[in-house]
């Protein structure tokens, strides 16, 4: 792949940003995401940019505040407005050319803004969550207000994205993201002011075609996987090669999938259908310059976003891809601790996906906790117990997008704190047991079920991990195996398909964890 600086990046969001509109037209133009029913960000200076023709002066007015811009030589302009209070009543920008040219966006209002990114699960719609109906007709929410990115793909960042604002009610939050909507609701019965959700989705997307060409570089780790894209790319692609071969993969995997079910197995996942790696959505940056690019550098609170089973294979390189992807936006927005939301994905059966580890799906999750730890601001809304083994995308999205409000408004609101994240802190080894002391457990260990804590395991230097008894002492739990003498690692719900029992005064599910580096056997 070239070679790319993240200041080359900025200023090719400044070239691209005006070149287009440039192009197409020459009048007073805005980018879809100022539109009619918009929400501005409170208490922070809102850039709001377009196009017009090269040197012409823009003043863009609302609330009696007036800022004036100069289009440049591409026909970029941006202001930036002055901070304003949280406002539930309309207000109406106006923008103004000395070339003549005026436009009106109306029915503006000033709260909160978030920014949802990621694969199917977290834009699993409203009306294909628990209790649709029921949701969908008490939806009166006027002050809650959507903008959806039309899916796209680019080698390179776009200056603007297409898009809608709807407003919440009834007819609309039907096909709005289940996650979103729960969270954003919660969010709006707290603080009592509107919330502004810009939703960026592609199902079985990764983090890397989330994440800008540039930060994935910055990050030697990730060559492997650059690397991989970039052999693909070099490759050309024939069609009727592809298919002839998927044609051969087919009949080996029919021959494979009847063996299997004679003998009472699962069958072998499906060969996918050849495709175009340079039409991939999956391509490093594809999706970030399509449709996150675009709203840079609107004015948001926060983002919240969902790991997916796209990246299982290369789930050992999950924690320099959340790190780069992490720092990416922050960059981008300028708020180095920008708040950053992330989806613990819930247990599901994993063994028909690809992956160069038995424990891909562990990894992949344990990498969430290691970026909490490494960076700030980052929150973690686990969802252990309330997934489906049956379902990949469970229903139950009132729970995650209630947990990830719990986190902002405690985290980023200052609320009284109703959110914690119990997780392994320590280990000591006492004899023939293992004591694990945890972070947040609220003072209290329980189970859901009043039985003993289940999914530990513990092993001795000869890595043979064994199923743990566990009881609860306290705020920690002791663990001990009558063939593990001397035991010195141990583990928790570390399985694709583990739902624990374990929890803590507040009802949070404790997370997976290990406290060992071995390859699973």
């Amino acid at each position: 792949m070239m070679k790319t600086t993240r200041r080359s990046v900025f200023r090719l969001f400044a070239c691209l940003a005006g070149l287009a509109p440039l192009i197409a037209s020459a009048e007073l133009r805005l980018p879809p995401v100022f539109a009619d029913d918009m929400v501005l960000q409170r208490d922070r200076a809102n850039p709001i940019w377009g196009w017009d023709k090269p040197g012409a002066k823009v003043v863009v007015s609302i609330d009696a505040h007036s800022v004036t811009a100069t289009a440049q030589a591409n026909g970029r302009w941006q202001v930036q407005l002055p901070r304003l209070p949280a406002r539930s009543e309309p207000l109406e920008i106006r923008i103004r050319s000395s070339a003549g040219s005026e436009r009106f966006v109306r029915n503006v209002l000033v709260g909160e803004v978030w920014l949802f990114i990621g694969p199917s699960n977290i834009y699993w719609p409203v009306q294909r969550s628990n209790n649709a109906d029921q949701e969908i007709s008490s939806a009166d929410y006027p002050q809650i207000r959507f903008f959806t990115v039309a899916k796209g793909l680019a080698d390179k960042p776009q200056p603007e994205c297409k898009g809608t604002w709807a407003v919440c009610s009834p007819k609309t939050v039907g096909p709005m993201s289940g996650i979103a909507y729960f969270f954003s609701r919660r969010i709006h019965q707290e603080t009592k002011v509107p919330i502004g959700v810009l939703q960026s989705y592609w199902g079985g997307s990764r983090v890397e075609a989330w994440t800008s060409l540039p930060a994935l570089q910055s990050e030697s780790e990730l060559r492997p996987i650059l690397g991989s894209w970039d052999g693909l790319l070099a490759k050309k692609y024939d069609p009727a090669t592809a298919a002839a071969k998927h044609a051969a993969e087919l009949r080996t995997w029919r021959q494979n999938a009847a063996t299997a079910k004679s003998a009472g197995r699962d069958a072998p996942r499906r060969p996918r259908k050849p495709a175009d790696p340079a039409k991939s959505k999956d391509r490093p940056a594809a999706l970030f310059n399509a449709m996150v690019a675009p709203l840079v550098p609107y004015g948001i609170r926060g983002i919240a976003t969902y790991q997916g089973l796209g990246n299982l294979y290369w789930a050992e390189y999950s924690v320099p891809l959340l790190r780069a992807m992490t720092r990416d936006w922050r960059s981008l927005w300028q708020q180095e601790r920008l708040p950053i939301g992330m989806v613990q994905p819930a247990p599901f059966p994993c063994g028909n996906w690809p992956k160069l580890r038995a424990d891909a799906y562990s990894l992949q999750r344990e990498a969430q906790l290691l970026i909490h730890d490494e960076l700030s601001h980052i929150g973690i809304a686990a969802t252990t117990d309330i997934g489906d083994l049956e379902e990949l995308h469970f229903t139950n999205k009132q729970e995650v997008g209630r947990r990830l409000a719990q986190w902002a408004l405690a985290e980023v609101y200052g609320q009284p704190k109703a959110y914690s994240l119990p997780r392994f802190r320590a280990l000591k080894t006492e004899g023939n047991r293992i004591r694990i002391h945890l972070h947040d457990t609220g003072g209290q260990l329980m189970t859901i079920d009043g039985k003993a804590p289940t999914h530990f395991q513990i092993a001795g230097k000869n890595g043979r991990f064994k199923t743990a008894s566990a009881i609860i002492d306290g705020e920690t739990i002791v663990l001990s195996h009558p063939e593990v003498p001397g035991p010195t690692h141990a583990r928790f719900g570390w399985s694709e398909t583990a739902i624990p029992n374990l929890v803590n005064a507040l009802g949070q599910p404790v997370s997976l964890f290990r406290t060992d580096d071995l390859r699973p056997d």
